[in-house]
């Protein structure tokens, strides 16, 4: 079979065939191997059939960038739902994050009308232990007319995800397998007091001989190391994996030294950098005139502290073959497709949310994946490196030879899913934990502890006032409307705490609602004078709810965290990027995207709140939306601008 002028491999032919028959599919297949052209096939089906279309991503800049790649092939067919943005809602092919597709599920499911697939791209995330529970619920809650295709590129135990598939959807799911890569992949070790290494002489005893290449001396007196050898031997351009913000930008900083473009490809990228600078306009940032001197050498860091608009500049750079080095965290291997000559690992440890620990298989095969480019290289090269003083070389094979891990659910109800779901099936609630893919996977004491677990929500639900008896109270109803941060939104809302609040109170206290340090971010303020007694009220009143939660189930939700306060007056007083920089130690990336996320809940809050008597309020929420969507807050200018 051929499409868009190209000799399709038999897996593509056959997905394609399931859905012309109408079946779910899932693809496994590897990165690189073609599982785009499956949704870009399943698109013009279902517009070729006057029919509509659902593309989901677990990340937003997959969404943003998918927009932009349908939008150029089908103008004016394609819109977008980020939570952030919202272009064109009733487009036949609609991009959505699959929270926004979840929530649409619960809140308004006659706009799905007339859809017949929903894409699920990187499935195997139904495994994340902060999202998994979303995609399974898109799953089971979905109109039984919707079909799906799921793509990932690495989803092991693919057969039995579509059995549970079959057992909730009532119809066949097709499975097709991909094992071969387009690119092969050729793996090594290094280490510094060695060189580089076959991992295979280390598999099977011969780790001494045969001898590791002659050693190179590094630049200025410098020892030796892995760059050295990719720039000495042409294996550029690489992605670099590290596992620390901070350690990305500090390498890249560390290898300014090297010159890796010819003076015409310095011209051609600064060229293209000054246009992208100047189209984002971000002309005059300080961060701007730092990253012209890095890519100038062909050398950049990318992470999601970052400004969005950088990154995407670094990403367009990347793409065009002009950054020949980048430092970058694990994000970047999420979809975007950007293969290199080279991927290096830092490191064998990664944090795991709790500790550090070897990183899985499934991560390193996710990013491994990265190397090898179609049509320019035979082979990819991936190299990890270890430290001598700590790891020992023998440590690095369970991670590159072992299997993937296969997909386990993290499904875990939350109480606005569990408020929707009891004032549509009552006690019948735990017939949707018995759909789970948990349940599906899950036998004898544990599955016995999962169903208690729902039960003490449902008693905390009940204890707090949001169910009395077989109904929802009006603090249900309304915490049935917010998704993310129902509890603290309405137990806020309900006290008062909103009550003759002005848009920078609001906007504080809904930051401080969403705002998540990481481990080495500011953890709070004292005082806030502009606060004042409504800080204590509100850090009492869900005080109140945690004691509640404490005695059932033993944890509590997410308290308020008022870190990001200064850097909050300070947008909304009209502050520029740069002063915003200065307000805190957080990265001004995180702090874009948290404002973003109040946004969202502002938005949230509003609907909420529609047919109360509450027109202050909702002025207020108008009023503090427009004072912070601005500049790189503004997710739809910048999409746009992209």
């Amino acid at each position: 079979m051929r499409y868009k002028g190209l000799d399709l491999y038999p897996f593509q032919s056959e997905s394609i065939a399931a859905i012309e028959a109408g079946k779910s599919v899932i693809v496994a297949a590897p990165t690189g191997a073609g599982k785009t052209l499956i949704a870009e096939y399943c698109i013009d089906h279902a517009l070729d059939q006057g029919r509509r279309v659902v593309y989901t991503s677990p990340i937003k800049t997959l969404s943003n960038q998918k927009y932009r790649d349908f939008n150029d092939a089908h103008p004016g067919k394609v819109g977008i739902m980020t939570g952030d943005v919202t272009v064109n809602a009733g487009a036949p092919v609609l991009i959505m994050t699959t929270e926004i597709f979840r929530n649409t599920l619960f809140e308004d499911p006659a706009r799905l009308k007339g859809i017949d697939f929903v894409i699920f791209d990187e499935v195997h995330f139904v495994d994340d232990r902060h999202r998994g529970t979303v995609w399974e619920e898109s799953i089971i809650f979905a109109p039984p007319e919707i079909r799906f295709v799921g793509l990932s590129a690495t989803i092991p135990n693919i057969g039995e995800f579509a059995e549970w598939m079959e057992s909730v959807r009532g119809v066949g799911v097709e499975t097709l397998f991909q094992f071969e890569r387009p690119v092969p992949l050729t793996h090594r070790i290094w280490s510094p007091d060695v060189g580089l290494i076959d991992p295979e002489h280390v598999r099977k005893g011969r780790r001494k001989k045969p001898p590791p290449r002659k050693r190179r001396g590094g630049r200025g007196g410098r020892p030796p190391n892995v760059i050295d050898l990719l720039e000495a031997d042409r294996l550029l351009p690489c992605l670099y994996f590290s596992f620390s913000r901070r350690e990305c930008e500090l390498k890249a900083r560390d290898n300014l030294y090297r010159r890796l473009l010819t003076r015409d490809e310095q011209r051609k990228v600064l060229d293209q950098y000054d246009g992208l600078i100047e189209h984002f306009k971000l002309d005059g940032t300080e961060e701007a005139a730092r990253f012209r001197q890095s890519v100038s050498r062909g050398i950049a860091y990318h992470h999601a502290g970052m400004l969005p608009s950088f990154k995407e500049i670094i990403e367009t750079l990347f793409t065009s073959g002009r950054i020949k080095l980048l430092f970058t965290t694990e994000t970047f291997a999420l979809g975007v497709n950007m293969p290199a000559r080279t991927v290096v690992f830092n490191s064998l440890y990664k944090f795991d949310g709790v500790s550090f620990a070897p990183m899985r298989c499934v991560d390193y095969q996710q990013m491994a994946g990265r190397a090898g480019r179609q049509g320019l290289d035979d082979a990819g090269l991936v190299i990890t490196c270890i430290d001598p003083r700590r790891d020992r070389i023998e440590e690095a094979l369970p991670v590159i030879y072992g299997e993937v891990e296969p997909v386990e659910s993290k499904f875990n109800l939350g109480y606005s899913a569990i408020l929707n779901l009891h004032e549509r099936v009552g006690e019948d609630i735990f017939q949707a934990y018995d759909r789970s893919f948990k349940s599906f996977q899950t036998r004898g004491e544990a599955w016995g502890r999962d169903r208690r677990i729902l039960q003490g929500r449902l008693d905390v639900l009940r204890r707090a006032a949001y169910i009395d008896g077989d109904t929802l109270t009006d603090k249900g109803r309304f915490a049935s409307r917010i998704y993310g941060f129902e509890v603290q939104l309405a137990e806020l809302f309900e006290s008062g705490v909103f009550r003759d609040a002005d848009e920078i109170d609001v906007l504080l206290i809904l930051l401080a609602i969403v705002f998540e340090p990481r481990r080495n971010d500011p953890k709070g303020v004292r005082r806030i004078a502009k606060l004042g007694a409504r800080k204590d009220l509100a850090e009492k009143t869900l005080e109140r709810f945690f004691v509640i939660e404490r005695r059932i189930l033993k944890e509590t939700s997410r308290g308020l965290e008022w870190g990001l306060s200064r850097p909050m007056v300070a947008w909304a007083k009209g502050c520029t990027i740069d002063d915003l920089a200065n307000t805190s130690d957080v990265a001004v990336g995180d702090m874009i995207r948290y404002f973003r996320l109040t946004l969202q809940v502002i938005r949230q809050f509003r609907r909420a709140l529609r047919g109360l008597d509450t027109q202050d309020l909702v002025r207020q929420l108008e009023t503090a939306d427009m004072l912070i969507n601005r500049d790189e807050v503004d997710a739809e200018s910048q999409l746009m601008l992209a």
